[in-house]
């Protein structure tokens, strides 16, 4: 066989690779509600608050989206907290985008997966509406499989409250994630066989060029 066309296979074997991969690509995409519990804030209302306190509420997933894969389903439960002493589940993003009051951690296990999520800086405050605030959170999420490390992460909460202020604000997040690939085991083989092919081009061109010189 000749080399140029060894050569065509190997670069034809890498780039379904890369084609493997991006077929597996996956993402985390999922909504949950804050149910129960303590949930205050601080401030005069919600449009003007600068801390959410979700002490004792309960988080519920609500719905999954398309290729999420968190391992979670509708009414699982997640864990949010912030890294204070003692620990608390305040989120205080302040008045304005950048760093939070305090990393905020958002946790959940699939099976024998167990995902962190770390949210360290504000990106987004709405306080357009009255009794009402949305803020976006970045940051990074990692799971003990390795099919996410260090991907990044935002998360959206929106919480309500009536006029009156006479019931607990109602709070609701929607978490997404970049893609993350994951390669399949055909096509690491894929792989084996594209850099193999490489290589034997390699080596039947070095023989090629000593027997001229022996010749």
């Amino acid at each position: 066989m000749k080399s140029s066309v060894v050569a065509a296979l190997g670069a034809v074997a890498i780039a379904t690779l890369g084609a493997g991969s991006a077929a597996q690509a996956s993402i985390i995409s999922f909504d949950f509600d804050a149910f129960d519990g303590s949930i205050t804030y601080i401030g005069t209302s919600l449009d003007v608050s600068t801390a959410l306190d979700l002490d004792g509420a309960t988080l519920l997933v609500s719905e999954v989206g398309a290729g999420d894969a968190s391992g979670l389903h509708p009414f699982d439960t997640v864990g949010l907290s912030a890294a204070t002493s003692p620990p608390s589940s305040e989120i205080e993003y302040g008045s304005t985008p950048g760093p939070l009051g305090a990393d905020v951690i958002l946790s959940w296990s699939s099976g024998v997966d167990a995902f962190t999520e770390t949210l360290t800086s504000t990106t987004s405050i709405d306080r357009a509406t009255p009794d009402e605030i949305a803020v976006t959170l970045a940051g990074t999420v990692s799971d003990t499989s390795g099919a996410f490390t260090g991907a990044p992460i935002l998360l959206t909460l929106h919480a309500t409250q009536d006029l009156e202020h006479t019931l607990p604000p109602n709070v609701m997040f929607t978490n997404i994630s970049a893609a993350s690939s994951v390669p399949e085991p055909s096509t690491w083989a894929m792989m084996a066989l594209g850099l193999g092919a490489l290589g034997y081009a390699a080596s039947r061109r070095r023989k090629t060029n000593v027997s001229t010189l022996a010749a």
